[in-house]
């Protein structure tokens, strides 16, 4: 349970953190005619990737995929949507809402994954939790040496090469988009209580069985704080491109 509380605590912050900085920073980016087109030039790879991660994930629970809009410059300020609906007597269906909505993170991961296979990007180790006892210090204790920890390295990479460096921001590029929007927030939410519901039946189960409740526990712990770290660096990565976008509003104002 504390590693569930641990991936929840990451999703809610790396999303709360992004609508904070949308909404301090956005119409100050899209005033600056330099940080706009740079904006939109990222949302024409990125945002792509994020819709296409959406449908992909809402066809694997079986929701009915209407339309995709891969990207758009729309008034309502929207990028990108997908639309579908699902069978809400379906427990799987209804499950399926949450990893929908937070499946833009999932995508930030696999680009991180697949940067480091085939192009400069630096091998990030996984997030060790490895404490005495598992609580709120020492968790965000954790967390906090895990995020200085990819700084550092992504500094040192940037610095090594200009190809290091082209690579990152690639990363960044793409990592800003791949974090949920405040309406995938709302549906994430929504779909975090069933899920809540069947992980503590399963674990109650495990428990008053004896189905391996321990090596259960353990393997779901891992995982869980495992997937919070590259989370945690898909985050990182979107503030670099913030700070790209920020830059020429710095010098360049009307």
């Amino acid at each position: 349970m504390i590693g569930l509380a641990v991936f929840l605590a990451v999703v809610v912050f790396v999303i709360g953190l992004q609508q904070i900085l949308m909404k301090s920073l956005g119409a100050r980016v899209i005033e600056n005619p330099l940080s706009k087109g740079l904006f939109y030039l990222s949302a024409m790879v990125g945002t792509p990737i994020h819709e296409a991660s959406h449908a992909l994930v809402a066809l694997i629970f079986g929701h009915k995929v209407h339309k995709i809009s891969w990207f758009q410059m729309g008034k309502d300020g929207r990028l990108g949507y997908v639309n579908h609906n699902w069978n809400q007597r379906s427990l799987y269906q209804s499950i399926g809402v949450f990893f929908i909505a937070i499946a833009p993170l999932l995508a930030g991961f696999s680009v991180i994954v697949l940067l480091q296979h085939f192009l400069a990007m630096p091998t990030i180790r996984p997030f060790i939790l490895n404490v005495d006892v598992a609580n709120v210090y020492t968790v965000s204790t954790a967390a906090l040496h895990y995020c200085a920890y990819v700084i550092d390295t992504f500094i040192d990479s940037a610095l090594s090469s200009r190809q290091h460096a082209l690579t990152l921001l690639l990363a960044c590029l793409i990592c800003f988009h791949c974090i949920p929007s405040r309406g995938d927030f709302n549906n994430a939410l929504k779909g975090s209580v069933m899920v809540l519901i069947v992980i503590a039946v399963l674990w109650v189960l495990s428990f008053y069985f004896n189905l391996f409740h321990q090596q259960w526990m353990l393997a779901a712990f891992n995982f869980s704080v495992n997937v919070s770290g590259f989370i945690l660096a898909t985050a990182l990565l979107s503030m670099g491109w913030w700070i790209i976008l920020v830059i020429p509003t710095l010098f360049f104002r009307r």
